[in-house]
């Protein structure tokens, strides 16, 4: 890293509005003070690794490697299209358990999820889920 690079990086951190860029600056700042990749993983309180893995990317790709990409993340397993045809089956019937809804996902989409996962895709989609009483 050159100079010019530390002073200009050095700012960044107080300017970043992103918390995650934020911190994955200070992993690449806190090493210029001496500090050993460890050391940075113990007070950013994430692993070795992963501090590593940011310090490759700004010496691959400068500050803008450190942004979070838009395809990081798991990929969903039930597409915009899939959610959308969902409701419209749900609307074939006034009342669904949750377990009928999975088997449901089950048969239309072959992909399986939890009772509990289903249940959140329900709340997401602002239906109303009552507990048996």
């Amino acid at each position: 890293m050159r100079c010019d690079e530390i002073d200009l990086i050095d700012a960044k951190p107080k300017e970043e509005r992103d918390p995650k860029v934020r911190d994955r600056l200070r992993m690449i700042l806190l090493p210029k003070e001496g500090y050993k990749p460890k050391e940075v993983a113990t007070i950013m309180r994430t692993t070795e690794r992963t501090v590593h893995t940011w310090k490759k990317r700004y010496g691959e790709e400068g500050c803008e490697g450190l942004r979070t990409r838009e395809d990081s993340g798991r990929k969903k397993r039930l597409s915009e299209g899939d959610i959308e045809l969902l409701e419209g089956l749900l609307k074939q019937k006034d009342y669904w358990t949750t377990r009928e809804v999975r088997d449901l996902i089950k048969s239309e989409f072959e992909v399986e999820f939890t009772v509990r996962h289903v249940t959140r895709i329900l709340r997401k989609k602002g239906c109303t889920i009552r507990n048996r009483t």
